[in-house]
């Protein structure tokens, strides 16, 4: 068993609605992953049929309960549960979705009933090689933080002391340590600044690897020091509504690791087509290269970009939350706004909800904070 190398396939988001034998991958990308000594992917949503909706701001997901084990039968080990949806149906939904990974076979982490099992990291020995494996979500509902609420189950957050600290004594213990983010702002192709930061943190604590998601699409990766961060591996499998129409163009990665060396990869590129995840043609593939691209000269920029492209959007929506009237920002809107009100359109928002999310929302909040930074400037430079 020395010098012995050990394969780990990562994949993206996954959400399935339509697919009712929970086998989502064609036949030549399962077999890679039944080829590899572990996979993993992110488990997006709570299985259907346990819980009731919790009171949130945003849509509630969950997802057919065939999808664990027809992940199992495809080649996958380990379903990560840190995810902003989790917790979309309370306590039962994630405890239901717990037990049925564990009946199909599927080792979990990121979540749990309770503050110790939800950050427990996964300690996984393959052969010589111990892997340690940790994974927490940006603060959204369902996030286990530092103030005591009367609902105890959760995800692990990813900017708690505990992730620091678990990382450090998984260094320790372990030949390798991999993170598992779900973090960032949703559908824009660079990572924000505060998450690029935070990851390289993790790194300089002792991550070997830092592998994200839940922005939808994909973003670049680089290398830390001897540390590989990806910042997004997009949508896997991801058919809710309008999701189900789209190609989801993205990659996976296979991670080989082997003892005193630093890891290597490939990316896997896929995309989904007639309900099942396919090997994208080279040809066809997104263009990973250019995206690795945007990390580098031109990247301040492209940020401050996105955030003015996301700011108005985020600002309007956290504002009408502290008015029970209708807000909007032009008369047209506002008119809108008022009929869909007395036609009991909204009668389901509630607006303290809302402003939580839009406060303890980790990327909008960083979006707030350095749009008027920026707004700030602006104005200065008129004067």
């Amino acid at each position: 068993m020395e010098n012995q190398m050990v394969k780990l396939f990562a994949c993206g988001d996954i959400v399935n609605y339509n697919n009712a034998k929970g086998e989502l991958l064609s036949d030549d990308l399962a077999q890679i992953i039944q080829s590899m000594d572990y996979s993993v992917c992110n488990f997006e949503a709570p299985i259907q049929g346990k819980g009731a909706p919790e009171p949130k701001s945003g849509i509630h997901h969950s997802q057919r309960a065939e999808t664990l084990s027809g992940l199992k039968k495809q080649g996958f080990d380990l379903a990560l549960l840190a995810n902003n949806h989790m917790l979309d149906f309370g306590k039962d939904g994630l405890q239901a979705t717990i037990d049925e990974a564990q009946r199909v076979g599927l080792d979990t982490v990121g979540a749990g009933i309770d503050e110790r099992e939800a950050y427990k990291p996964l300690i996984k020995k393959i052969g010589d090689i111990t892997i340690g494996i940790i994974n927490a979500c940006e603060a959204q509902f369902g996030v286990i933080d530092y103030f005591k609420r009367s609902e105890s189950a959760g995800y692990a957050w990813i900017n708690h002391t505990l992730i620091d600290k678990t990382v450090l004594k998984l260094k320790e213990e372990c030949d390798f340590v991999l993170i598992f983010p779900h973090a960032g702002l949703e559908n824009y192709s660079i990572p924000q600044k505060e998450w690029r930061e935070r990851y390289k943190h993790l790194c300089d604590l002792g991550a070997d690897a830092v592998i994200a998601s839940h922005p939808h699409v994909p973003q670049g990766y680089e290398q830390y020091g001897k540390s590989l961060i990806f910042y997004s591996l997009g949508n896997f499998y991801f058919d809710p509504g309008k999701w189900a129409h789209r190609k989801n163009s993205s990659f996976s990665v296979i991670l080989t690791m082997k003892k005193n060396n630093a890891i290597n990869f490939e990316p896997v590129y896929h995309h989904m087509d007639q309900g099942k995840v396919e090997i994208t043609q080279v040809d066809q593939r997104i263009d990973l290269h250019n995206l690795c691209s945007l990390l580098g000269e031109g990247y301040d920029q492209a940020h401050d970009e996105m955030v003015i492209s996301a700011y108005p959007d985020v600002k309007k929506h956290l504002i009408s939350s502290f008015f029970s009237i209708p807000i909007a920002f032009s008369f047209k809107s506002w008119t809108k706004e008022l009929a869909a009100t007395l036609l009991g359109r909204r009668k389901n928002t509630n607006k303290v909800l809302k402003g939580m999310h839009f406060t303890r929302n980790e990327a909008y909040y960083y979006v707030l904070r350095h749009g008027l930074e920026l707004e700030a400037k602006q104005e200065l430079n008129n004067e």
